[in-house]
């Protein structure tokens, strides 16, 4: 199943599930969680399974019903297998994982960091429709020790289901395991991960496109009249693929800009005043020195607050003379300080892990450089 990467923000526990979702337990530190949406799906496939054995094996009864939830917990342990295998390889890479989120049509597993080499990349991503095509191939061979009966129907349509499984998600285009495994081979071709990305992503385009056009294509090619059915299928698939290549390729083109952002560059320039300094003395002083930014000192001249630019806007001219820097700065917290020479990556790092609307930047001595704006950073990301 297509898995849920977030590449750039670091390694960090899974935080409270989503609205929607039930936690399961975990797994050698996994969480595991499934869709509410399990469920009303559940009930439609045992329902149309049944119906199935129904037909074969009348002389079930009710009990047909019981064999085919079976079947839907039986599928859906598979779909966990699948998942399992791309986050035990992972974590074998030394890669986190947080999460694996279970459901019929959209699982995933959430594996934190980027993978380090496009072998780490084509290993993580097709081991998944492998651990599918085996458990398909098992529960095949399985229902050749039956002749017949519920037994020999449960598993060959089991094996059916993880066969189309593993074959699917190896189609190469993003955002299937396929499209990660083609990304993986054009990293190592070209050297570039990113163009591995749009390459994938450009990819999932042209297949979800494909599957659009597939129910025509079946009634020219083999004369089959589409139904309604055939087309909304085809509408919900070639969405996802559309949605989640497009989603890559946004990504792609915004981390090719992140080795051009330096806070070095984007830092403005901070005056230090002490806290009692009146907020229209700290904005002269700040004008004189053209500065952009305002540092709040101690005692010993250390800093521990940065003025707001919001606040100050926040407070009339008039009042400016009487009140204080202290009242409209903010404490520099744990993590809202950030070193001159950080780029991009480290930048988006810092920001996504704590997000603030100013930062103190240190030199390389640990004395104040500045202050870096998220709003700055954001205008740089546009501009670039």
């Amino acid at each position: 199943m297509p898995e849920s990467r977030d590449s750039q923000n670091p390694a960090r526990p899974a935080g409270p599930p989503p609205p929607g979702t039930w936690v399961l337990g975990r797994v050698r530190g996994i969480r595991l969680t499934m869709r509410f949406t399990w469920l009303p799906v559940a009930m439609l496939l045992a329902i149309g399974f049944a119906t199935i054995i129904g037909r074969q094996f009348p002389e079930l009864g009710n009990w047909r019903y019981v064999a085919a939830f079976a079947f839907v917990i039986a599928f859906t342990v598979s779909i966990l297998i699948h998942e399992l295998a791309h986050a035990l390889v992972a974590m074998r890479y030394g890669i986190p994982v947080s999460e694996i989120n279970l459901g019929f049509f959209a699982a995933g597993t959430h594996i934190e960091g980027e993978r380090k080499s496009p072998m780490e990349e084509f290993a993580v991503s097709v081991v998944g429709p492998v651990a599918s095509l085996i458990v398909g191939g098992l529960a095949y061979l399985a229902s050749r020790a039956f002749d017949e009966g519920v037994g020999y129907v449960a598993l060959w349509e089991l094996g059916v289901a993880n066969l189309i499984v593993g074959v699917t998600n190896l189609l190469p285009g993003l955002p299937l395991d396929g499209g990660w495994v083609l990304r993986a081979i054009v990293w190592k071709l070209t050297g570039n991960m990113h163009t591995g990305t749009i390459a994938a992503a450009w990819a999932g385009r042209l297949l979800a496109m494909a599957v659009l056009v597939l129910p025509v294509a079946l009634e020219q090619i083999w004369g089959r009249t589409p139904s309604m059915i055939d087309f909304v299928i085809a509408l919900l698939i070639g969405f996802f693929l559309w949605s989640g290549s497009t989603a890559s390729l946004m990504q792609a083109r915004l981390r090719r800009k992140l080795p051009g952002l330096q806070v070095r560059t984007m830092a403005r320039r901070a005056i230090a005043v002490h806290a009692g300094t009146p907020v229209s003395e700290a904005i002269r002083l700040a004008s004189e020195s053209q500065a952009g930014a305002v540092v709040v000192i101690d005692g010993e001249g250390k800093p521990h607050a940065l003025v707001s630019e919001k606040a100050v806007a926040a407070v009339a001219p008039n009042q400016r003379p009487w009140t204080t820097v202290s009242e409209v700065s903010t404490r520099i917290g744990a993590g809202h300080i950030i070193g001159v020479n950080d780029t991009g990556e480290e930048i988006l790092s810092t920001l996504r892990a704590h997000p603030a609307s100013e930062y103190l930047v240190l030199d390389a001595d640990g004395n104040v450089y500045g202050v870096l704006a998220t709003a700055d950073v954001e205008r740089a990301f546009r501009n670039s």
